[in-house]
């Protein structure tokens, strides 16, 4: 079985948006100094990198990312290539079937900043009306960057209680 892996590592060039944590790791025990295993303690923003948001990213009465059902975070998913927009909106989506995808990956200029280590302000995103309209149209997940097509989609958060996001492993598997 043949996996692609759309996560973006986390490493200290990882763009944090302003304000949030930036990722580390720090070292707590090597056996280099004679400790009987090496562990090191992980410092880094639930939205850093690859993630999942959940409904408590924005009300603070919402669920937190251990609620999310993984049946809705895995399955078919759609890559939708939208390369030529600054931001996307209900116009450009408006053209596209989406009934049998409630899982849908937009295709953007984004991917060219991976590896940068600035956070680029100027990213594309989907509007608040853009938003709306794939909510409407039954989408539960929408993600970024990866080549156009059919996939089955793995995308597991950490199972972090009460947490608004998480770091997340995302593969994805052509259909």
């Amino acid at each position: 079985m043949k996996l692609i892996d759309v996560t973006d590592p986390l490493d200290q060039n990882t763009p944090t948006y302003p304000g949030n944590t930036a990722f580390t790791i720090e070292p707590i025990r090597r056996l280099a100094r004679g400790d009987t295993s090496n562990v090191s303690t992980l410092h880094i923003s639930a939205h850093a990198g690859t993630h999942v948001d959940a409904p408590r990213h924005f009300p603070d009465d919402g669920p937190g990312v251990e609620t999310l059902a993984l049946e809705i975070l895995c399955g078919r998913a759609r890559v939708i290539e939208l390369t030529t927009r600054k931001t996307i909106t209900p116009n450009d989506l408006a053209g596209i079937d989406l009934n049998e995808d409630v899982r849908v990956l937009l295709k953007t200029h984004n991917s060219r900043l991976w590896g940068s280590p600035e956070f680029h302000p100027d990213f594309i995103g989907v509007t608040d009306a853009g938003a709306h309209y794939l909510v409407e149209r039954g989408v539960k997940v929408v993600g970024a960057d990866v080549e156009p097509g059919i996939y089955e989609m793995f995308c597991l958060p950490l199972s972090v209680v009460g947490a608004d996001g998480a770091p997340a492993r995302v593969v994805l598997r052509r259909s």
